[in-house]
């Protein structure tokens, strides 16, 4: 059993995400390994659910492992052909405000 130090000055779940992330770098956890499940997790550390929960939501906000239905995963996670790149969002964005800035005006040479 994995446990968290309670004088460590870090919380349970910096410390659950430093252990998984050092088992990470170490090879334990392969790119696309399967983590153990947030209650796996819970039991080996002796920790609450949300305490797992948070120390995987670290790593997903580092791209060091992502969830999917079928259970946390070490990697990037599967790239997505249908998500828009932020080029494409801007673009859109970019041309949203010339309709809008084209209405204005319109509007503007009405009155």
């Amino acid at each position: 059993m994995r446990t968290v130090e309670a004088n460590d000055p870090r919380t349970p779940s910096v410390q659950i995400a430093d252990d998984l992330r050092s088992r990470i770098d170490g090879g334990e956890f392969a790119t696309g390994a399967r983590l153990p499940s947030i209650r796996e997790m819970a039991t080996q550390y002796g920790v609450a659910p949300m305490t797992a929960q948070g120390a995987l939501q670290r790593l997903r906000e580092e791209r060091r492992v992502y969830s999917s239905g079928r259970g946390h995963f070490v990697g990037e996670g599967p790239a997505s052909d249908d998500s828009p790149t932020l080029a494409d969002q801007l673009e859109e964005v970019q041309a949203e405000v010339r309709e809008l800035r084209s209405r204005v005006a319109a509007l503007e040479a009405r009155q």
